[in-house]
């Protein structure tokens, strides 16, 4: 810790003589500049009046930011409109807040992102919104995962990776994030939130940037780097970068609270041991700007590659390690042939699978165990937008997916010689491959889509969204879903008033329904799955301060979710069962204000609790039924901003209290009882600076992050008897060099 905090002290002690020659000048050269220079453009905003144009002039640290009303927003209509506008309750958090705060992942983002709580397994960040999580090996498969609206989820099991895997997120102008159902759009899998990341294009990422992370987990060392380039002209416009790194959370224990520490066959190990993450990532996309259409293309290629020591499929065995690849590919157009008219069209490929290197380690000697899945599809999809009339804008359209599965099983890999009974003859040798029951199987899911949404403008003051989807799902046949939006936000006045309805569908994933066990007690598929379904109402307000120094926004909500996916115990085995219907009621407020042109705070949280839970099957004792699994009853967060022009530096502070959350339904039945796992503080402390001169007229970047720096956080729960580690004091240094 002393050596890498001693390279960080060098860095910006670097970064600071630089900055204080440039300081008199940047500081004249902002009170020239004005807060008008500050002011957002909205393309479909009406005049502003006096106290508008107050609140878009906020200090330059609320602009940077985000602002909540403000912010332009295209992911909850298609259509780009004020955040105030939006018929949604959404979230944007800009480039420079995830430059200051030293973010290296989108999970870190999310973190302080009101109504969502993350449980990190150390593989996978298992993210839910607004007091429901997917449960065992979900991934956070109840949201919606977009980059540049499009999908990235891992088909097989319907996750998501939220992880250093994803996207190098220098590559990221903002994200938009979404709480509430969106099926209305997006059919399934946009089931209780859409995150949708925005990237830059080529001529704002102009040249070539390198960048670079030491990372000290504990007295762990790890790292990594990646490059990104863009280029634009009249005619073109290109964004490429890439990114590795090396993370290392070895040493951790298995918490006391965890019931398999109770049960037959616990691990007789008591640390962690070769726990590396070795997450890797690629992006690309390309758009040619032709005379009456543009033509685009993207690529995200993801490949999650993680030691998996505290998952449910053994704990400490210290030789399994999970490796996914991920990808996505998409060619699209849009045109205008008329002034009012706009039409988008766009075909993709995917195809996800594990890699190579992956093995599970299930504790059992002689074998390890290989994945065989995957996923090969291809889609298409059009939709027009037509502006029918000044205040009428509406949008239709229709998708097609065709996927091809190869079913999860698990094939026998020999790790030593299996010998005859005379002890001399060799069966099978080392590194024979044994193929798993129902290897190769394979079944096609097929999706066909359509919607159509009327965006009203009554006046400028009022707006009114309908809109409804109807999917046909080659197993689940016909699902609609609707959206329903009253909104009241004034041009001339930083005010905001929603009433909203939606209603949004999921579709087991191939994982669900037709895995293999890899053992007894393991995950058994079950092909009688049906939909899960989901009904939300919400009410929700934003309001700017006259001063123009920040703004308030609050909203209530409450879900009704029918059908709900939880993993029991059938015979020898575990499955997935549609267990439950319950209501879900709930709050989430999001404060910020500026004290002076230096000093901003935010304040954000929410509370979530299941109010009605009626289950299916009787067989669940009532001592061992759970309430609000894996999310907390109540999160605060609270962040500080100083910056420091005189230093060119940027101070923050986040702190946070998550409340005690349920631990899993599977757990709660090994222990034979209901339990919780205890509430905790967070704090992390930022030390960034943006856009020194250091070399020339080559800007430098560069964010010291420490993470949990209380070490306050015991555990959160996993499954199958298994309780999580956190991974404890993490320590982060970011440079981004422009050449």
């Amino acid at each position: 810790m002393n050596r890498f905090a001693l390279g960080a002290a060098v860095l910006l002690t670097a970064l600071s003589a630089r900055a204080q020659e440039e300081a008199i000048d940047a500081t004249s050269a902002a009170r020239d500049a004005g807060a008008a220079d500050l002011e957002p453009t909205f393309s479909d905003a009406e005049p502003a009046g006096d106290d508008f144009e107050s609140l878009v002039k906020i200090d330059e640290e609320i602009a940077k930011f985000g602002s909540s009303l403000t912010d332009e927003v295209v992911s909850s209509t298609k259509t780009a409109q004020r955040a105030a506008q939006v018929p949604a309750v959404v979230s944007v958090v800009t480039a420079e807040e995830i430059q200051a705060r030293g973010y290296t992942s989108l999970a870190e983002v999310l973190r302080t992102v009101p109504g969502f709580y993350d449980v990190f397994d150390l593989v996978t960040h298992n993210i839910g919104v607004r007091g429901v999580n997917g449960g065992a090996r979900a991934s956070g498969n109840i949201i919606k995962l977009m980059i540049d609206g499009q999908p990235v989820d891992y088909r097989p099991s319907t996750g998501n990776f939220f992880g250093e895997e994803l996207i190098p997120l220098p590559l990221i102008d903002h994200v938009e994030i979404i709480r509430g159902p969106a099926s209305a759009l997006y059919g399934a899998n946009a089931f209780l939130g859409v995150v949708n990341l925005i990237t830059k294009t080529g001529q704002a990422a102009a040249g070539v940037r390198v960048f670079g992370q030491g990372t000290l987990i504990r007295t762990n060392p790890g790292g990594g780097g990646g490059a990104m380039a863009g280029i634009s002209s009249e005619m073109f416009d290109v964004l490429v970068g890439t990114q590795a790194a090396y993370l290392n959370r070895s040493g951790l224990e298995l918490p006391k609270s965890s019931p398999v520490l109770s049960q037959s066959g616990a691990p007789t190990a008591t640390r962690s041991e070769n726990d590396i993450a070795r997450p890797k990532t690629l992006f690309a996309k390309a758009t040619a700007r032709l005379k009456l259409v543009e033509l685009s293309f993207l690529a995200s290629v993801q490949n999650l590659d993680s030691g998996g020591e505290f998952l449910d499929t053994g704990p400490l065995t210290h030789g399994t390690r999970v490796s996914l690849v991920n990808q996505n590919y998409r060619l699209s157009l849009s045109a205008q042939p008329l002034e009012a008219v706009t039409v988008r069209a766009s075909a993709h490929y995917l195809s996800a699978s594990p890699a190579g290197q992956e093995r599970f380690d299930i504790g059992e000697r002689g074998y390890a165990l290989l994945r065989s899945a995957g996923v090969d599809g291809f889609g298409a999809n059009g939709e027009v937008q037509v502006r029918a009339a000044k205040f009428l804008t509406v949008t239709i359209g229709a998708d097609f997916v065709d996927e091809m599965y190869l079913l999860q099983t698990w094939d026998h890999l020999t790790t030593e010689n299996l010998y005859a009974a005379d002890g001399v003859t060799v069966l099978r040798g080392v590194g024979t491959i044994v193929p798993g029951e129902a290897h190769g199987a394979r079944q096609t899911f097929t999706n066909v889509g359509g919607f159509v949404q009327g965006l009203i403008n009554w006046n400028d003051d009022f707006s009114t969204v309908l809109g409804a989807r109807l999917d046909y799902h080659s197993l689940y046949q016909l699902n609609p879903s609707f959206r329903l939006g009253v909104v009241y936000a004034p041009a001339s006045r930083p005010l905001s008033l929603k009433l909203l309805y939606g209603s949004s569908f999921k579709a087991p994933s191939a994982e669900q329904l037709y895995t293999q066990p890899m053992k007894f007690l393991d995950v058994q598929g079950n092909p009688n799955l049906t939909s899960q379904t989901a009904h939300t109402v919400e009410l929700a307000a934003g309001f700017g301060f006259a001063s123009g120094r920040g703004e308030l926004t609050v909203n209530a909500f409450g879900t009704e979710i029918l059908n709900r996916v939880e993993y029991l115990q059938r015979s020898f085995f575990l499955q997935a069962q549609n267990i439950a219907t319950e209501l879900v009621v709930g709050g989430e407020l999001d404060l910020r204000f500026a004290f002076t042109k230096a000093i901003s705070a935010r304040l954000s949280g929410g509370v979530a609790k299941t109010v009605i839970e009626t289950y299916r099957f009787a067989t669940i004792a009532s001592s061992t039924t759970v309430s609000n699994a894996l999310f907390p009853l109540a999160q605060v967060h609270l962040s500080a901003d100083w910056a420091i022009p005189w230093q060119g530096f940027h101070l923050a502070a986040e702190v946070s209290y998550v409340s005690p959350r349920s631990a899993s339904q599977s757990n709660a039945v090994l222990a034979a009882r209901a339990y919780d796992l205890r509430g905790y503080p967070y704090v992390s402390l930022v030390l960034s600076t943006a856009g020194r001169k250091i070399f020339g007229h080559r800007e430098t970047s560069a964010a010291v992050r420490v993470s949990n720096v209380l070490n306050t956080i015991s555990a959160d729960s996993g499954f199958g008897g298994v309780d999580v580690p956190a991974q404890g004091v993490t320590a982060t240094l970011t440079v981004i060099q422009s050449l």
